[in-house]
């Protein structure tokens, strides 16, 4: 008996401890320099490498688009292009090549690409 009350309890604690956050620790939404600076460097710490400069952000509704400096554990230093879609209460890195649209024969934007019309040029002619 108690070990099923226990089985039946511990989720119940887990999930109060997840309901618990205060607002410093949820993430911001907005579209601006110092959230997507944060929301890069999450992915850029995942990968072990770290942002030099962060270079340049266009925001259209729920997209964002920036660009940054970026180096690796070795040194190596590149410039990277970040597409993110606002979902819920996230920014979703997205793949260019899964959300602007099949190609065209003549450069114009796709009838089947999810990106604003006024990102898509920056954001996707650069794959």
């Amino acid at each position: 008996m108690k070990t099923k009350v226990l089985a039946l309890c511990i989720p119940l604690l887990f999930l109060g401890a997840c309901q618990s956050a205060t607002p410093e620790q949820t993430a911001s939404t907005a579209c601006d320099q110092t959230t997507m600076e944060a929301t890069i460097g999450m992915f850029l710490h995942e990968s072990e490498m770290e942002m030099t400069s962060f270079d340049s952000l266009k925001c259209s509704g729920d997209w964002a688009y920036a660009k940054a400096s970026v180096k690796d554990a070795q040194g190596v230093a590149s410039n990277e292009s970040y597409l993110f879609q606002r979902t819920g209460d996230n920014w979703v890195l997205k793949a260019p090549e899964s959300v602007c649209g099949s190609a065209t024969g003549d450069g114009s934007k796709p009838v089947d690409s999810a990106i604003p019309d006024d990102l898509w040029q920056e954001a996707c002619l650069v794959i």
